[in-house]
């Protein structure tokens, strides 16, 4: 029987150490992915060459700041690694967690970011303290968000420090995030009113209107103009203070 016993344990050594050096070999690979992840944002390589201006926000989150100086709007918002980047570079890489400060177009920069925190976030990263703090700077900023697969539809308005308006819905859990502020002019004209869940003849709101929003209070996202000029903007990796 010793024999035996001696042969088991063996065996079960063999494969003990066998598991234990493949473990270290898939620790050792998800380590150089979590290094490759952090580092691509300096290895993608962005075109500076000027370009037209590209339409987005279906599936996306934006700001919009009452300014044409884009190295300010990116200095406020505290960017790192900043590289220039024309439209379709900048807009086709958003989905990396970055900034893209577009070159502004009708008096207006925009920031499209579409990992940003949402509507409901307290921190300074979140889109109401992070517009506010604009508005302090250039006077008007904006927040419009919207994404149809968690049915969340968000925008408020800030002026000179000040949130004047605010408005969130999350569709997937049927909730109201916020409803800050009186009704602006322009959700009046549009019938952008909206009621709870429970109401006998529910009114949402969806991805047309905070784009729709966004052309009346500042800037259309799709970019329907005539006679815009190409130009380039800027990336860069927002830092939190």
């Amino acid at each position: 029987m010793k024999p035996l016993i001696f042969i088991v344990l063996f065996v079960v050594a063999v494969l003990f150490f066998n598991n234990l050096r493949k473990s270290r070999s898939v620790d050792k690979g998800l380590r150089a992915a979590d290094t490759q992840a952090a580092e691509s944002f300096k290895k993608r390589v962005y075109n500076n060459q000027p370009d037209m201006p590209v339409g987005f926000g279906y599936k996306s989150q934006w700001l919009v700041i009452k300014t044409e100086n884009t190295g300010e709007v990116a200095k406020e918002l505290n960017l790192e690694d900043i590289q220039a980047a024309n439209w379709s570079t900048g807009i086709d890489g958003a989905e990396d967690d970055y900034c893209f400060v577009a070159p502004p177009v009708k008096g207006w920069t925009i920031v499209v970011n579409p990992e940003m925190p949402d509507i409901s976030d307290s921190t300074d990263e979140g889109p109401l303290k992070t517009i506010q703090h604009l508005s302090e700077k250039f006077g008007e900023a904006y927040y419009f968000g919207t994404h149809r697969v968690v049915d969340y539809h968000a925008w408020a308005k800030a002026i000179n420090g000040e949130i004047v308006r605010a408005y969130g819905y999350l569709g997937e859990s049927g909730e109201t995030l916020i409803n800050q502020g009186e009704l602006t002019a322009e959700e009046l004209k549009n019938h952008f009113v909206y009621t709870e869940l429970d109401h006998e003849d529910p009114i949402f709101p969806d991805e047309e209107h905070v784009l729709k929003l966004s052309k009346e209070w500042a800037i259309d996202p799709l970019m329907e103009y005539k006679g815009l000029n190409p130009g380039v903007g800027l990336v860069g990796k927002r830092n939190p203070k």
